[in-house]
């Protein structure tokens, strides 16, 4: 499976077209719609309020250059009425979440539904080697978590963060949703058993062991063994003419391992 960076930068850039609205690529003259957004009171209200002036300049630069995310433009018209993003979820490496924000202006005639509906079926269909799709909205944005519903995405965990609870939605049980789950599912396992693995091959010595080998004294890293190392690095395979009493060498995972004795793990 893709990371979420590397899924979208594939098909990047996209333009989104549905029946009343267009989603295409944030550029620098959308300054004042991400200004906007990001500052509105009503807009912000179940976001964490307005956001400062710092945060709005980072991402008037950041946005244009960020694949995954598009300003909302009415089909009938040239002035954008929100942002919809795509990104990857700094909670959960290897999974993407969709975030909206629309104006005042568009509330209340569906806009946002079919704009976040078709940035949905576009993940789904463009980047099929990325990871799951999830949407996180406040417990109590009824009006949020209504629209992500009437899409058919399901309530699957709850989760307090910035003082508040929140809801995560994802994609109801399709074929797809489940085989992405699965995907990254995998790569979790995969890695927890690749850290279990080095952890128990660690010995007392080596897991104390910086790493920075530098930080060693001279008489540690003297009786570093110069010999090639096993499979893997794991075993050493040199046992005449040196110290066989610290090993050292890299787990899978880059942690630094030591070995007592000749052919100890």
């Amino acid at each position: 499976m893709d990371s979420v960076d590397v899924a979208l930068a594939r098909v990047w850039p996209a333009v989104l077209r549905a029946d009343r609205v267009i989603l295409r690529p944030v550029t620098h003259e959308d300054a004042s719609l991400v200004r906007e957004a990001l500052t509105d009171a009503r807009v912000r209200a179940f976001l964490g309020g307005p956001a400062s002036e710092g945060r709005v300049a980072a991402r008037q630069r950041e946005y244009p250059q960020t694949p995954g995310v598009w300003a909302v433009v009415p089909a009938t018209g040239t002035e954008g009425i929100g942002l919809v993003t795509i990104t990857s979820d700094n909670r959960c490496p290897g999974r993407a979440e969709i975030a909206y924000q629309m104006l005042p202006s568009a509330w209340g005639q569906g806009f946002g539904r079919e704009a976040v509906g078709t940035a949905i079926s576009w993940w789904t269909a463009a980047a099929p080697a990325g990871g799951p799709l999830v949407a996180i909205t406040q417990e109590r944005n009824t009006a949020s978590r209504r629209l992500l519903e009437s899409l058919g995405l399901v309530l699957v965990d709850t989760l307090f963060e910035y003082g508040q609870p929140q809801c995560l939605y994802t994609p109801a049980d399709t074929e797809e949703t489940v085989l992405r789950w699965s995907r990254l599912l995998d790569e979790r396992r995969e890695e927890a058993e690749r850290r279990r693995g080095a952890q128990e091959r660690a010995t007392a010595a080596g897991s104390t062991l910086p790493q920075d080998l530098s930080a060693l004294a001279f008489e540690d890293l003297a009786r570093r063994c110069p010999a090639r190392h096993g499979a893997h690095g794991r075993i050493c395979a040199h046992v005449k003419d040196h110290v066989p009493d610290l090993h050292l060498g890299r787990a899978a995972d880059g942690a630094w391992i030591a070995w007592s004795g000749s052919d100890e793990e």
